[in-house]
């Protein structure tokens, strides 16, 4: 974060230490000190580090840095990450000043898109009835309906988030897409300027694809999608 954006956090930080600012050129690095015995890492503290974030979040732009990023002393904060890192980070937080990131998971309800597929393909309709008429003996043709409707969902699921993309692009300043399985059609992280107008796109989005698809949307939250530093010696 910049220099000077915070007193302080009233939450602890990994380990359950507390957080102290690091600040060096200008910016600075929020910290937890460890001590030198063995870390063994728990869930809680993977929480601890998600609470920092938010926390100072509410307050201030930030870079949000990985879990499990350590360096060997103060001093190694300044020189390794605030100075060697200090175009980098400015630049980042240029880019992530007055935005957040919002993650949005979009998913098919499974029997409205089954009858679509089924009323659109005759194909598949003959086969389901030949598998429901033979039973057992239908073992083949069960194996390839099953083939078709796989095929079917997936050319459907690239169409569909493509079509989600464009809509929500338009309202996002930036987007991290992430592999899902059906019936999961589009997972995906946006960078957001003007969370209003994107709620209000995601609204309108979520009511024409009723009840064929539902839609969750998560955040603010800080912009750890959006945040990686480049890799360096």
């Amino acid at each position: 974060m910049r220099a000077g954006a915070l007193d302080g956090l009233a939450v602890d930080g990994v380990a359950d230490r507390p957080v102290a600012t690091i600040e060096g050129d200008g910016v600075a690095a929020l910290t937890s000190e460890l001590t030198e015995q063995p870390f063994r890492v728990r869930r809680r503290d993977l929480h601890r580090h998600l609470g920092v974030l938010e926390a100072a979040f509410a307050k201030t732009a930030l870079v949000p840095c990985a879990f499990g990023m350590v360096l060997q002393s103060r001093e190694a904060v300044v020189d390794d990450l605030l100075g060697a890192r200090h175009a980098e980070l400015l630049g980042l937080l240029e880019r992530l000043e007055g935005r957040a990131q919002l993650n949005v998971t979009a998913a098919y309800d499974e029997d409205t898109v089954l009858r679509e597929v089924v009323q659109s393909e005759p194909e598949i309709a003959r086969l389901r009835e030949q598998s429901r008429a033979l039973g057992e003996a239908g073992h083949f043709a069960g194996i390839r309906l099953g083939e078709l409707v796989a095929a079917s969902l997936e050319e459907r699921r690239a169409v569909d988030a493509q079509r989600l993309l464009d809509r929500l692009n338009g309202e996002a300043e930036d987007v991290r897409v992430e592999e899902a399985a059906l019936p999961v059609v589009l997972k995906a992280s946006f960078l957001v300027s003007r969370m209003d107008r994107f709620d209000a796109e995601l609204e309108r989005l979520a009511a024409e694809e009723a009840p064929r698809l539902s839609f969750e949307s998560i955040g603010p939250l800080p912009p750890t999608a959006f945040a990686t530093l480049e890799a360096a010696g």
